[in-house]
Order: structure tokens, then sequence, then C-alpha cells
């Protein structure tokens, strides 16, 4: 399978319907041209959007991404790529690559997107995030679940409701062929399965649960799968334990050898457990005794909006409020991540930092 085919696949599900346009093209600028920036791209036009220029340190990957955007522009020197208009950044490069697009568009006042994570580690994230406040530029990070009716749906029906416990478990097919491009496995790029997969889930908790902030992690991980491969140290079987500032324990399980995906999550309390899957169309459970089977529908209360079309109106009406995962509040999800890494190295419990 194809990385284009996994990544449309975590997805599959079509919950959601973006019909935005805005009401003139902004300018927008590609960081990073591959697989992920295509789509990027993608959804940028479909909203209205004029890919302004690409940057690649690859120039074949630019000029390919280019060609299909119908782009004139594109470079693999930064200082040419940032001399060209933008309105706004989309920054799709691996985590290690953040720092120096991001001071360079804050210092030209262009709005950013990230995707995920905002940053490789919270050294880098926390530079970043000084230049974005001293700019004052627009700023959103790619957590798409934030803008998925379902896990809106749930954020309600849990609205007042006792929660002790959350699960989550992800499962995917980067092994035992490889199917992804080398650096996804190598932790000195991606951050590993914590950074690379597992983020998007914790984040989705931490928005259902109205953001709480991570206290302390637990996580154990083993690589078992691709042991002859040298240039690989990503572990195909992680297990982490969580606590969260508002008294929620989370526990994650992740495995990217699984020849099915699914993203799964299970909230658990005295009166209510409750699933919803990445992969279903339902809510299903108990709350009081009352069995749930709650459809939802196309539409979120952002009418629709995805975390693309959310940015780019963000910036035609200079409105933040569209925004559901700024550059700093995703820090406090990567905090959560940093310490579950620093617990594998460590074998023990470790404290998240503050943002």
């Amino acid at each position: 399978m194809s990385l284009k085919k996994i990544i449309k696949n975590v997805f599959r599900t079509k919950s959601s319907v973006n019909n935005f346009k805005l009401s003139k093209p902004l300018k927008i600028g590609i960081f990073g041209a591959g697989a992920q920036a295509t789509l990027l791209a993608k959804q940028a036009m479909s909203s209205g959007a004029k890919i302004e220029a690409i940057h690649d340190i690859k120039i074949e990957a630019a000029e390919k991404l280019a060609n299909i955007t119908n782009t004139q522009n594109f470079t693999d020197k930064i200082e040419d790529f940032f001399n060209f208009t933008m309105d706004g950044l989309l920054i799709s490069t691996i985590p290690t690559v953040r720092t120096e697009p991001i001071k360079y568009a804050c210092d030209k006042k262009i709005n950013i997107f990230v995707e995920k994570p905002p940053a490789y580690n919270l050294v880098m994230g926390r530079e970043c995030l000084r230049y974005i406040k001293n700019s004052g530029v627009i700023t959103s990070v790619g957590f798409q679940s934030r803008y998925d009716p379902r896990y809106e749906k749930l954020k309600k029906l849990i609205e007042g409701k006792e929660i002790h416990l959350v699960r989550t478990k992800l499962t995917i097919g980067y092994y035992p062929v490889i199917q992804v491009p080398e650096w996804y496995l190598q932790k000195k790029f991606s951050g590993g399965p914590y950074a690379e997969q597992a983020i998007h889930l914790l984040d989705c908790v931490r928005y259902i649960l109205n953001n709480p902030k991570p206290i302390r992690a637990a996580s154990m991980g083993i690589k078992n799968m691709v042991n002859y491969n040298k240039n690989i140290d990503a572990e195909n079987s992680l297990q982490l334990i969580y606590e969260l500032d508002n008294g929620i324990f989370g526990s994650h399980t992740n495995h990217c050898g699984h020849d099915v995906t699914k993203w799964d999550l299970e909230l658990i309390g005295p009166n209510l457990r409750l699933e919803a899957n990445a992969t279903e169309k339902v809510i299903k459970g108990t709350i009081q005794g009352k069995k749930i089977n709650e459809k939802f529908g196309p539409n979120n209360d952002l009418g629709g909006l995805d975390k693309i079309s959310a940015w780019l109106k963000s910036i035609e009406e200079n409105n933040k409020s569209y925004i559901r995962s700024s550059y700093e509040e995703s820090l406090n999800t990567q905090a959560l991540i940093e310490a579950a890494i620093k617990s594998q190295n460590s074998n023990k419990m470790e404290l998240a930092e503050k943002i």
C-alpha cells in the first residue's frame, strides 16, 4: 500500500462536508512537497486558495507538486521562496524542520499552518512559539480530529458527566513490509510512533475533555518485527499510561504492524461507557443505563470547516475563533508526547513539562 493510500485510509470515513469558499484567492506557500503536502494543497485549492510558491530541499519534489497545483514558482532555496508574497504558509516537512520556516514566516508576517507534530521537541516548540507571539500571525496545527463531527458529538454527550478513564488504540500497517518513507520509522527524524501516529488520538482526547494538560506519563515499547534493518529504530508495539490535570487517567495502545487500520477511543465513568471510533459512523455505549447509538451529521459546529478551511477563513476574516488548535495549544499535546518518549528511555514515570 502506498503512503498516499495509508494517509487516506486513516480517515476513510467521510465525516464532514467542506463547502467553504474564499471571497478572493489567498496566496498560499507550501514548505515541504511530499505526499501530505499534496493533500493539504488540494484542500486549500478546493476552498479557493492559490498556491503561490513551493519549497522543498529536493527540487524535483517541488517541481512535481508545482505541476499538480499549476504553480509557476518552485525552488529549493529558502531565501528565494520567502521573496514571494504569501498570505499563508503550509509547513509539511519532517518534524525536525520547523524553526527556520516559522522564523522566516513570522519575520514576513505570514500566517502559518503546521502539520503535526508542532515541533520535534519542546525546546524547538518554545522557540517557535516566541517567534509566533512576537509576530502576532494566525497559527494552526493539523489536528483534524478537532474538526470531526463524531468527536464534537461525543464532547456534547459527556457534558456534565463523570469520567474516570479514557482508552485509545491505534493500529496501522507500517510493518512488516516498510510501506512508508524510511524517515517515518527513524526516531531522530520522526520522533517515533508517539509523535508520528499516536499524537492525533491523544490530542483528540484532550479536545473532547476540554483541553486538560498532561501531568505525567509512563511508557514501554518494543521493536521486534523488522530487527534486521539498522536504519529503523521505531517500535512497532507500544503501551502508554498517563494522567491529565482534570483527574482523568488514560491508556493508549499503539501497533504499527497490523493489517487493519483502526483508531479506537473509549470513555469510562461510573455511569458511562462510550466508544467513538474513527472507522465507524456511530457513537455507541451507555449513559446511566441508557443505550446510546448516536449518529452524527456531515457538518460540525463550524459549518463543516476542516483544519485547512478553518485556517483560511480565519485569515480571510482575521478571526482566530475558527481554529481549534493554535500553535500554543498544540504544545500541550506535545508535552504529553515528550513525557511518553522520555519514559521509554528512562523506564520510569516522567512528569510532563509546562508550556
